[in-house]
């Protein structure tokens, strides 16, 4: 695969016949895939060395006022400058994790410090001189390194809350986790995962949208995805997961699944399917899949045996965006068999009409389809 696509697909630069290309060539080996992942974290090296001295100073809070806008407007700009200001903590997220502590008022901190050393300095002033400078001197250093610490400590903490963000908008984007999990995100999707994200923590959130996941195994450290009220555990295996209003409904494609809410726990097994409400307490029952059309935005094709006019539209209008009406309900049975791979809305529809003989009138984002024989 040619590099230089390959890093323009990385910074989204990509139009779709190319993002179409990259991802078909990742499905064919798991070795594209770590030659991606490889090329991957080398460019976003790339892309942050000539700034890796601000972003240092950055990290431990010794830029200006002008120097940290400077910073915090790169890495609202562009998910990938988050992604690449991550990897510089790369350090830092080896290390354990550091003990609780408190939130620490270090203004208050260092006032009590001081009313604590000038009460010692009026009780010692019986001391021989040379003594007493030795105390305060074990207090000022002490202090020092009390206040470094409690600094320290605060900042750690806080850099491990960071979160990295996986976004689409109105393009599907397949992209891979830090451990070697395929994730694909249909349009207007967001994903996060923690920045400290290792294979010990696999875990992410769905914020909004819909993704097909296929995770590497890895039986010590199950995935867990949280979305909504709801956690869904895996070991390695590939399945849906799509966040709608107030509910979250997961689709298995392979391997087994286990989804907890309130105080409920139910496993799902391929071709089963369950819709959790954000609200539910009481155990929701499992459903058989209706068809595989719900991986169609991964596969980008729509293979209709048989299918139902009403089933076929509800498909299109979730992938195109748009409202397609069938104007007399008697017509929705009409049976559709067509094969569609990446055609744009108008040829599918164009399609759809001959086939069973329907005027099609567009109505800013609606499509009206009529049966010719009823007119």
């Amino acid at each position: 695969m040619n590099k230089e696509l390959l890093e323009r697909y990385i910074i989204g630069e990509t139009n779709e016949v190319e993002n179409n290309l990259v991802q078909r060539w990742l499905k064919e080996d798991p070795d594209n895939i770590a030659e991606y992942l490889k090329v991957k974290n080398v460019f976003l090296s790339y892309l942050y060395a000539m700034n890796k001295e601000l972003l240092e100073r950055y990290m431990v809070g010794e830029t200006n006022e002008t120097e940290r806008m400077i910073v915090e407007e790169w890495l609202k700009k562009d998910a990938n400058n988050r992604e690449a200001y991550l990897q510089m903590k790369k350090l830092w997220d080896s290390l354990p994790k550091p003990l609780e502590v408190p939130e620490v008022d270090v203004d208050k901190a260092w006032m009590d410090f001081k009313i604590v050393r000038d009460r010692r300095a009026s009780e010692s002033t019986e001391i021989p001189k040379k003594k007493t400078k030795v105390m305060q001197w074990n207090w000022w250093a002490a202090a020092s390194i009390l206040l470094v610490c409690m600094v320290g400590f605060y900042v750690f903490d806080r850099s491990q809350r960071k979160e990295m963000h996986l976004v689409s908008q109105d393009v599907v984007r397949q992209d891979a986790l830090p451990d070697g999990s395929i994730v694909t995100l249909n349009k207007n999707t967001e994903l996060a995962y923690s920045s400290t994200w290792s294979n010990k923590n696999r875990n992410v959130e769905i914020k909004k949208g819909e993704v097909f996941f296929q995770v590497q195994k890895d039986k010590k450290h199950p995935f867990v995805i949280a979305t909504g009220n709801t956690n869904i555990t895996v070991v390695g295996t590939s399945f849906n997961v799509r966040r709608i209003p107030n509910a979250t409904e997961i689709i298995v494609a392979t391997g087994l699944v286990k989804v907890a809410y309130a105080d409920k726990e139910i496993f799902l097994r391929p071709d089963q399917m369950l819709t959790v409400r954000d609200t539910d307490t009481m155990k929701v029952e499992r459903r058989p899949v209706q068809d595989k059309y719900y991986k169609y935005y991964v596969d980008r094709e729509f293979n209709f045996e048989n299918t139902p006019l009403q089933r076929v539209v509800e498909l299109l209008s979730r992938a195109y965006d748009y409202k397609i009406i069938i104007d007399d309900p008697a017509d929705r049975t009409l049976i559709l068999t067509a094969k569609f791979e990446q055609n744009s809305l108008a040829e599918i529809i164009r399609v759809i009409a001959k086939s069973l003989d329907l005027s099609v009138q567009v109505e800013g984002k609606e499509i009206h389809l009529t049966n010719n024989k009823k007119r």
